[in-house]
């Protein structure tokens, strides 16, 4: 893997709902899909959430700039889009100096955005957008366990090119009462002896105020605080059990 620095945190967590949520085609194409699995549509909630080109976009535009071209964008998400029909991550490239290569990675919990981030570092890019949403809105019944967050959330992260290279490890099917020793195993061989780090923990792990009811976006938006120099990061997914460790420069 490449090595990569953070450079840059953006984060944007409206309040209201986004118009396309309300968009008329939504109901027979949720209809059509939730009576496969035999489910009725939610009326408290159809109509509302986020459609993610809108929640990301301010995020992305407040870290690039015109004279900074962006090679490769990824989205991470885990909550459907309100929006179907569109391809997001093109979208949002389309925002950025650079029309950078673009696609997305869900279906992974949170931690769908820690393998984007080792796929950033294997491209190498220049430079690099790393773009994670969630929003509330999920308007049928789940069928199986899952996370869903208590309000919208998107957050950018640029990355350049760097010395320090990136280490990503995830482990799955992890029991909640091995994490500490691995969690604590993964920081002590990123970290190296005797060197310091600053390590940052999301909502699966560290259950304080910050973060709270944002499982997807939580630590990334946390990362804005990162001092520069050496970092950890990690994240837990009680779902799916798994535990994602991270290690890179903050500039």
């Amino acid at each position: 893997m490449t090595g990569l620095t953070l450079r840059r945190v953006a984060h944007h967590d409206p309040a209201g709902d986004s118009v396309l949520a309300g968009h008329p085609a939504l109901r027979p194409f949720l209809t059509d899909l939730t009576a496969t699995y035999g489910l009725a549509l939610r009326e408290d909630v159809l109509g509302t959430g986020q459609a993610y080109a809108e929640l990301a976009a301010p995020a992305v535009e407040g870290v690039t700039n015109a004279g900074e071209p962006v090679d490769l964008l990824v989205l991470a998400y885990g909550v459907p889009d309100v929006q179907p029909g569109r391809n997001v991550a093109l979208h949002l490239a389309s925002r950025c100096p650079g029309h950078p290569l673009a696609f997305a990675i869900c279906d992974q919990g949170p931690a769908a955005a820690f393998t984007a981030l080792r796929l950033i570092a294997d491209y190498a890019p220049a430079r690099a957008l790393l773009v994670v949403a969630e929003q509330s809105a999920v308007p049928y019944p789940l069928i199986g366990p899952a996370t869903v967050p208590d309000r919208h959330s998107a957050v950018a992260l640029l990355f350049e090119t760097g010395p320090t290279p990136v280490a990503v490890r995830t482990h799955a099917t992890l029991p909640p009462e091995a994490i500490d020793d691995v969690l604590a195993a993964d920081v002590a061989a990123l970290v190296g002896a005797g060197a310091e780090a600053t390590v940052m923990l999301g909502s699966g792990l560290d259950h304080g105020p910050a973060g709270r009811g944002l499982p997807y976006t939580g630590l990334w938006v946390r990362l804005a605080d990162a001092p520069p120099g050496p970092l950890v990061f990690a994240d837990y997914d009680p779902v799916l059990g798994y535990l994602s460790v991270a290690a890179l420069a903050a500039g």
